[in-house]
C-alpha cells in the first residue's frame, strides 16, 4: 500500500522536516532534479521545454527544473507569472540561478512562441484553493492547444487548477500527460477528476521522512496476496462460515439474486437467504447453492410478522448482509435484529435508507457493522452531502460503524483509512453495489475482521469489474458479468 496525503498533511510533513534541520532549498533541488530527469527520460536530447512558473514554491521548483534541464543539454524557456521582484525565499533564489544559467531564456507569457516539445506546469501545485486567474488560465489554454498538437505536458506536484486534497477541478485546470509529485501521492491524484487530469503519476523521493497521523493508504492488487483464509485439504463447509442475506422484495428480487451469486462466488461455506416468501422461487432457481428462509410479507416486502422467524434464522450464522432489494417498505425491525445480533453485518441499499429514517437504529452501530453507502445514501445518513470521499468516510465513521463509501475511488474507514481505485466505468449501473454486498458478506462470514473484509471486498469487486470490462466492454458489461469474473480475480487473494 502507498501513503496518500492531503495538501494540509503534506504541508505539515514539510514543516516538520524543515524544523528538524533539513534545508528547504535542498528539498526543492531534489524535486526539481526529479522533474528534469523525467523530461530527459521522455524527450530526445536538446528538446525545447517551456516552464510556466508561478509565484510560490511550485514556481521555485519550476525555475530550478529549468536550470537543471538546461544543464543536461536541453533548451529551457521560462514564463514567469509574477513580477520577479515580488518573489521571495527559495523561489527567488532559484529564479536568480535560472537567469544565470546558459540555455535558459525568459519570455513574456503573452508573447507568441513556437510550439515546444514539452510544457512544465509549475504554476500553483497543491496550494491553490480557488479558480485560476485569467492570465494563468490563458497560459493553461495555450498548454492544452499545444498538447493537442503533440507537446508533452508535465505537471509539478499537482496540475494547476486541481484541488490537491479532493481531486476536483476548481475551474480550468491543466491536463497533464505526467505528474511528478514528491515523497507521497496526494489525495488529489486519486480522487474525483484527479486520475484523468494528472495522467501518469511519478512519485519521487526528496528526503521528507516521518509518519503522518491519519494518512490514507492506497490499496494495490498485490496487497491482496494471502488476504483470504487458507483452504486446507481437510476443510468442510462450516470452516468458511454461514452467511445470512436479508434481502429482496417484489419488483427487486434481482438485487438479492446478484448479491447471492456474488456471495457464493466469494467462498462462503454455507449461505441462507431470508426473503419475502413470494420471491423464494426466483432466488432458489438463480442461486441453487443457497438455502432460503421464506418470510411473511406485506406489500411485497418483509413484514413485522417476519421478525420472530428472522430472529431464529440468525442463530448459527457467522455474518449478516442486509439491504439489496429490501425496499423501504420492509419493516425496520429487520435492521434492528441484524444490528443487535452481535454478528458482523454489512448494511447496504435500503437497509441504509431504513437506518437513516429511524435514527434510534443509528445508536446501535458498532465497528463490527460495515456501512456501504454511495454518496446519496451517505448524505441521508449524515444530513450533509460529502464534499469528497475522505471527509465523507470520516463523517460516517463518527456514527460508530466501519465505512465503505463507494465511488470511482472508494474510501474504507475504520481504525485506518484506505482508498481503492480499482474498477471500471462499466460498473456505473444498478446492481454493481449489490455484488459488493455479497462479496463483503461472504468475507465477513469467513471471519475476516470488518475493516480488512471491507477493503479486500472492494478491491476484488473493482478488479472483477475491470476484467468484465475487458471481456464485454464498458457499455455492455453488467453486474452479473462482474460476478462471473470473480473466479478469475479471487486467486489474487490466496
Amino acid at each position: 500500500m502507498r501513503t496518500v496525503l492531503t495538501a494540509d498533511q503534506m504541508r505539515w510533513l514539510e514543516a516538520e522536516c524543515f524544523e528538524r534541520g533539513m534545508p528547504s532549498i535542498e528539498a526543492m533541488e531534489r524535486a526539481a532534479f526529479a522533474v528534469a530527469d523525467e523530461l530527459c527520460r521522455r524527450l530526445p536530447p536538446r528538446s525545447l521545454v517551456y516552464f510556466a512558473c508561478g509565484p510560490g514554491n511550485n514556481g521555485g521548483d519550476g525555475y530550478a527544473a529549468a536550470r537543471l534541464y538546461a544543464s543536461k543539454g536541453g533548451r529551457s524557456v521560462v514564463f514567469s507569472m509574477d513580477e520577479e521582484a515580488r518573489l521571495k525565499g527559495d523561489a527567488l533564489i532559484n529564479c536568480v540561478r535560472a537567469h544565470e544559467t546558459p540555455r535558459v531564456w525568459f519570455r513574456d507569457p503573452e508573447a507568441p512562441c513556437e510550439r515546444p516539445d514539452a510544457w512544465v506546469d509549475a504554476l500553483f501545485g497543491i496550494g491553490i484553493s480557488r479558480p485560476l486567474d485569467e492570465r494563468s488560465a490563458r497560459l493553461v489554454r495555450r498548454m492544452a492547444a499545444d498538447r493537442r498538437l503533440g507537446s508533452l505536458v508535465v505537471a509539478v506536484d499537482v496540475p494547476s487548477g486541481l484541488d490537491g486534497s479532493t481531486g476536483r477541478a476548481l475551474g480550468e485546470a491543466v491536463e497533464a500527460d505526467v505528474t511528478v509529485t514528491f515523497e507521497h501521492l496526494k489525495a488529489g491524484h486519486v480522487l474525483s477528476a484527479g486520475p484523468e487530469t494528472c495522467g501518469e503519476v511519478v512519485v519521487a523521493p526528496i528526503g521528507l521522512s516521518g509518519e503522518v497521523l491519519g494518512a490514507a493508504r492506497l490499496i494495490e492488487p498485490g496487497d491482496l496476496k494471502s488476504a483470504l483464509p487458507r483452504r486446507a485439504r481437510e476443510s468442510h463447509k462450516s470452516t468458511f462460515g454461514h452467511l445470512l442475506l436479508v434481502a429482496g422484495s417484489v419488483g427487486m428480487a434481482g438485487a438479492a439474486l446478484i448479491a447471492a451469486r456474488a456471495a457464493l462466488k466469494s467462498g462462503v461455506g454455507l449461505f441462507t437467504i431470508a426473503c419475502p416468501a413470494s420471491v423464494v422461487p426466483i432466488l432458489q432457481l438463480g442461486a441453487p447453492g443457497a438455502l432460503c428462509a421464506p418470510l411473511p410479507e406485506e406489500n411485497g416486502a418483509i413484514s413485522g410478522a417476519a421478525l420472530d422467524i428472522l430472529q431464529e434464522e440468525l442463530a448459527g450464522k457467522t455474518a449478516v448482509a442486509i439491504g439489496p432489494g429490501l425496499s423501504r417498505r420492509a419493516h425496520p425491525g429487520a435492521v434492528r435484529l441484524a444490528l443487535e445480533s452481535g454478528l458482523p453485518v454489512v448494511l447496504d441499499a435500503d437497509a441504509l435508507n431504513l437506518l437513516a429514517e429511524n435514527p434510534a437504529l443509528t445508536a446501535l452501530l458498532a465497528p463490527h457493522h460495515v456501512l456501504t453507502p454511495h454518496p446519496g445514501e451517505a448524505a441521508r445518513l449524515t444530513g450533509e452531502k460529502p464534499t469528497d470521499v475522505l471527509t465523507g468516510a470520516r463523517a460516517l465513521r463518527a456514527l460508530g460503524a466501519t465505512v465503505l463509501l463507494k465511488g470511482p475511488t472508494s474510501a474504507i474507514c475504520g481504525e485506518e483509512l484506505y482508498l481503492s481505485m480499482s474498477g471500471s466505468p462499466g460498473m456505473a449501473r444498478g446492481g454493481s453495489g449489490d455484488a459488493l454486498t455479497g462479496i463483503l458478506g461472504a468475507l465477513l462470514a469467513q471471519r475476516l475482521p470488518p475493516e480488512k473484509a471491507a477493503w479486500v471486498a472492494d478491491e476484488l469487486h473493482g478488479l472483477a469489474g475491470e476484467r468484465a470490462a475487458e471481456k464485454y466492454g464498458v457499455v455492455s458489461m453488467g453486474p452479473m458479468d462482474l460476478v462471473d469474473c470473480l473466479g478469475e480475480v479471487m486467486p489474487f487473494a490466496l
